[in-house]
């Protein structure tokens, strides 16, 4: 009886406070299929956003509407010390990863103007434990590919959907 009086209680909360699933991402027909170019050919960045628009069903055979290109200009990351201690030794380091994009149109009009995206993960380092940190920076660089990659699709998704 507890869990059902917690279950209605919780979804009342939930539905009291505005909060909807944000649905599928979906590139209209109007757009026609979307090609991810880069640069690096061997980008993780771009081999995951080819996964995210094939997804969303853009890339359909027989669709007459053209091309758009998700361009990606550039990409880069910069790892920084964020803290030392007493014996300038570095304790924290900071990551970014910097992403330069735009999309345009088979017919050459801009859907989305260039944009800027910066993410960053703050990590701990321990001179104790070394072996391990190399291995927590691949981590936290494959966090943040992810992450970046959804920026772009969210995006994108919010551009999309007003030119339905």
């Amino acid at each position: 009886m507890k869990r059902i009086i917690f279950s209605a209680v919780l979804l009342a909360s939930l539905s009291a406070c505005g909060f909807h699933p944000r649905g599928n991402f979906a590139i209209p027909e109007s757009i026609g299929s979307v090609q991810v170019v880069n640069a690096d050919t061997y980008s993780a960045l771009t081999d995951g956003l080819q996964s995210a628009v094939n997804r969303a069903s853009a890339n359909k055979t027989g669709n007459t509407s053209g091309t758009a290109i998700l361009k990606i200009h550039s990409e880069g990351w910069d790892t920084k010390p964020l803290a030392i201690d007493e014996f300038a030794q570095v304790r924290e380091y900071i990551t970014r990863y910097k992403v330069n994009f735009d999309l345009t149109a088979a017919d050459g009009s801009v859907l989305l103007e260039t944009q800027n995206i910066e993410l960053s993960r703050e990590y701990t380092y321990d001179i104790n434990v070394a072996v391990g940190n190399p291995a927590e920076q691949e981590v936290i660089q494959r966090e943040l590919r992810r992450d970046m990659q959804a920026a772009i699709i969210r995006r994108m998704d919010i551009v999309l959907r007003s030119k339905k």
